[in-house]
């Protein structure tokens, strides 16, 4: 301790003498305001901190929708750009199986003919400049390419690795900016929609439950979460079709089903989701008749859909009315709407019977968005 002094007069230890006698009540009060105070700081630095660290990852939110890699078969040594670039110019990359994203192209090392079956073989997925250089390589581990696992969500790239012991697909994922690869430790995917920089969602199985899931993972700690189950196929409440947009769930949704079987009498509504509770929010005004596979797509608040032989659009927030911009033609049965990449036009695949003259029976159109004339920009045969 320090030494002692007069009274009233401080010691250099700080604690005050009054006439021999230590202040006890005053130093109590002293050290009990300056805990407190010293708690209340600490309060708010942990406050601030859950605040910034909370508004640190909701500012994550930026919603990606899935863009799925296409597997576009090889004819006579060509491979076309096809149904992710503009007006189907060749490519120098020797690959069926990829996908374009702000000029770099995504794809997996392998030509596959039409006559092909897909391979088991664990192959790459790679990526460069659109003239071919740059060539960085991904991923290695690629289980079945080509069947449509391999997904590309704004910076993270999702792919089949393998078969778990029940035969379903086991995911990873490779983050574009850093090269660094992780697994997804859930077994329910059957298909991944899309991403908001904090949770990748999908739609899935949930063997315990037994019960078709929309879930979502949140990849900082992998926690998987049930947002809903559906229905079973071909029950009123089946989800036909799922897309992610804007941090809501667009679900082709079987509503009625006739009496006796069959499915070409089944009504479909487009219903939206919330991507955080999984509750349906509202319905579109769109119905579709038939289980015929449907097409559909949004981009820039509007969607796009192939309905008994017309392509359509309408505002995705459902407040304007359908607008008719395209008509397939008397043979073409199947509409496949790819993407509105910003240049005027909309971009479609469809299947028709095969001609007999050219024995093609899949072709490639562009349309105005605003509607118009299709213009055939490619046309092959595909099985």
């Amino acid at each position: 301790m320090g030494k002692r002094g007069a009274a009233g007069k401080e010691l250099r230890f700080g604690i005050r003498y009054h006439g021999g006698r230590i202040r006890m009540k005053e130093i109590n009060k002293k050290l009990w305001i300056s805990a407190a105070i010293a708690v209340t700081v600490m309060l708010v630095l942990v406050v601030f901190g859950v605040l910034h660290t909370f508004s640190e990852d909701r500012g994550k939110s930026s919603f990606y929708s899935a863009r799925g890699f296409s597997n576009m078969c090889a004819y006579e040594g060509v491979v076309y750009r096809g149904v992710n670039g503009v007006y189907g110019e060749s490519i120098p990359q020797q690959s069926s199986i990829f996908t374009i994203q702000e000029d770099k192209i995504y794809y997996v090392e392998k030509v596959q003919e039409a006559y092909e079956g897909v391979t088991d073989e664990l192959l790459s997925i790679k990526c460069s400049d659109m003239n071919g250089s740059n060539v960085e390589v991904l991923a290695k581990d690629v289980f079945l390419a080509g069947m449509g696992h391999e997904k590309l969500l704004g910076d993270k790239l999702f792919y089949g690795y393998e078969y778990d012991d029940s035969y379903r697909m086991r995911y990873a994922y490779v983050d574009l900016n850093t090269g660094e690869r992780k697994e997804l430790k859930t077994d329910r995917i059957d298909n991944i929609l899309g991403y908001d920089g904090r949770y990748v969602y999908y739609n899935g199985y949930d063997g315990a439950e037994e019960k078709n899931i929309l879930g979502r993972i949140y990849l900082k700690n992998g926690k998987d979460e049930t947002l809903t189950a559906y229905s079973q196929v071909d029950e009123v409440g089946y989800i036909d079709g799922v897309s992610f947009y804007e941090g809501k769930l667009y679900c082709l949704t079987l509503v009625t089903k006739p009496e006796g079987y069959d499915y070409r009498t089944y009504e479909y509504q487009m219903q939206v989701r919330s991507g955080e509770s999984g509750k349906v929010e509202r319905e579109l005004p769109i119905s579709f008749t038939g289980s015929a596979n449907y097409s559909f797509l949004i981009e820039k608040g509007k969607l796009y859909a192939s309905l008994a032989g017309k392509i359509v659009m309408l505002p995705a927030d459902g407040s304007g009315e359908m607008k008719t911009i395209a008509a397939m033609k008397a043979d073409e049965y199947w509409g496949i709407l790819h993407f509105v990449p910003g240049d005027g036009y909309l971009y479609y695949e469809a299947i028709a019977q095969v001609n007999e003259e050219t024995q093609n029976n899949d072709y490639f159109y562009r349309v105005p968005i605003d509607g118009g004339e299709s213009e055939l920009l490619n046309e092959w045969f595909i099985i």
